[in-house]
């Protein structure tokens, strides 16, 4: 079959797909990543190592949001040739694609580690949970690691001068299609695979916890302070558990897509069965960037005080402040803003 003989909507659809599915993914993660970015600055989270991950993530979300995202709507639904005009741009971007994808992950990876180990039965454990000063080094060593790890698409990426932004042919274009299926897709996966089933055990740990937690306490009044961070640190590691579970959406559908074309690259295919393949391909491809739009959404789905902090975060509320009476009742009233 000729693709004379291919309807003009599916030879459009690709593009279409990459403007206005694109272009929607891009204005949400956008403004998602600021909420975040906000929200995980606020006086009442950023205390907590889980935060530092997280805001770090958000960072990460809003420049791949700008940049990596961004340039794919221009290039494939707007068609303005950027990464194959521009050697240096597709070397930027290539590399930039998988730094922001790894770090995303590992900065995930971390918070819900986190999360485990303040859940976890053993005092040792609970001893390397929520230590902000050790959070702040590994965001950094983090950043490095990935950095050399992927060194090499900056100096092996080209050819923009015959119209194309490829790894080189040969041996570097097998490593690092193998390299993209074990370390970007399939390693992720079998780590928020385990770490999804750790934080779903932490979230039952806690909940018990929070159970035997008295209901009426006579030392000054601190049970309301200490009820409620129970309480964020309840949402906090559910939050988590529904963004690993995101990340596995997003991710194992492109890691199967990636695995495919590997290996039907070299297949006889008709004209038909190429354009729905890469229909399908954009489809899943531009849904992989939903790890990085949606967890400010998530957030919001999770943690019932999200929206109040946010606000509060940029003045649109009124903060609240505790005051303890002499009965040891926590009292909640709004402060006067002047």
């Amino acid at each position: 079959m000729s693709s004379n003989s291919i309807s003009s909507g599916l030879l459009i659809a690709p593009i279409q797909l990459n403007i206005y599915l694109g272009l929607f993914i891009y204005v949400t993660g956008v403004l998602g990543s600021i909420g975040n970015i906000i929200i995980y600055r606020s006086r009442s989270l950023r205390g907590r190592a889980c935060s530092v991950y997280l805001f770090w993530r958000s960072v990460v979300d809003f420049i791949y949001m700008n940049s990596i995202l961004l340039t794919r709507i221009l290039q494939k639904g707007f068609k303005i040739p950027i990464m194959t005009r521009y050697e240096f741009l597709c070397k930027i971007r290539q590399f930039g694609s998988s730094y922001g994808n790894q770090l995303a992950f590992t900065f995930l990876a971390l918070a819900t580690l986190d999360r485990i180990f303040l859940a976890h039965r053993s005092p040792g454990f609970r001893r390397w949970g929520n230590r902000v000063p050790l959070a702040k080094k590994l965001v950094i060593i983090s950043y490095l690691i990935w950095l050399i790890a992927l060194f090499h698409k900056l100096i092996w990426y080209g050819g923009a001068a015959n119209g194309k932004c490829e790894a080189q042919p040969g041996f570097y274009a097998y490593f690092d299609n193998l390299f993209g299926a074990i370390v970007t897709c399939l390693f992720p996966m079998i780590v928020l695979t385990i770490l999804g089933i750790l934080i779903g055990r932490s979230v039952h740990l806690v909940a018990q916890r929070r159970r035997v937690v008295p209901a009426v306490t006579n030392d000054g009044g601190t049970h309301g302070e200490q009820s409620a961070i129970q309480k964020m640190d309840v949402q906090l590691t559910i939050m988590l558990f529904l963004d690993i579970f995101v990340a596995m959406i997003s991710f194992l559908p492109y890691a199967a897509n990636l695995i495919y074309g590997n290996i039907t690259g070299n297949w006889s295919k008709s004209a038909l069965q190429v354009a729905w393949e890469n229909i399908i391909g954009e489809i899943i491809n531009l849904l992989s960037y939903t790890f990085f739009s949606t967890s400010f959404y998530v957030s919001i789905i999770s943690l019932t005080g999200f929206r109040d902090q946010l606000l509060r975060a940029i003045r649109l509320k009124k903060p609240k402040i505790m005051i303890h009476s002499r009965t040891g009742i926590t009292i909640n009233k709004t402060a006067q803003i002047q």
